[in-house]
């Protein structure tokens, strides 16, 4: 491992037992899925389709259900959309108290002749004066 301070190590080993947790609860999920399938494949087989077979793959479905919804919401798309969501109320509330102000884009651009877009590069002079002509 490289030679790292003390942060670094510390955001590392965060991040890290973030992505194994992650990992753990995937390798659950799937494991949950493949006892799933191949349970009821066997009572299906062996009992010839009996009344309580039907019971069992449905409750244990419904399980097996909140469990791939509680994964999804916790470590999927459904905890990126929630984290965003989040950020947009907590900027919300920031704007509504008055704590943030939207960033402004003051750097001028101009198309270049390859066709690029490119930040114009002026000296404090040349802005002042395009600020006074502006009004």
């Amino acid at each position: 491992m490289k030679d790292r301070n003390v942060a670094d190590t510390d955001l590392y080993d965060e991040i890290r037992q973030r992505v194994e947790q992650r990992h753990k609860k995937r390798q659950e999920l799937i494991i949950h899925i493949i006892s799933y399938v191949l349970t009821n494949i066997a009572f299906w087989i062996f009992f010839n389709g009996a009344s309580w077979v039907a019971w069992i793959t449905v409750g244990w479905g419904i399980g097996l259900v909140a469990n791939i919804f509680e994964y999804y919401n916790k470590y999927g798309g459904g905890a990126e959309r929630r984290e965003a969501e989040i950020d947009r109320e907590v900027e919300r509330e920031k704007e509504r108290l008055g704590l943030y102000e939207k960033p402004k884009n003051d750097s001028r651009m101009r198309l270049s002749d390859d066709g690029e877009i490119e930040e114009v590069v002026e000296d404090d002079a040349d802005y002042a004066s395009e600020q006074q002509r502006r009004g």
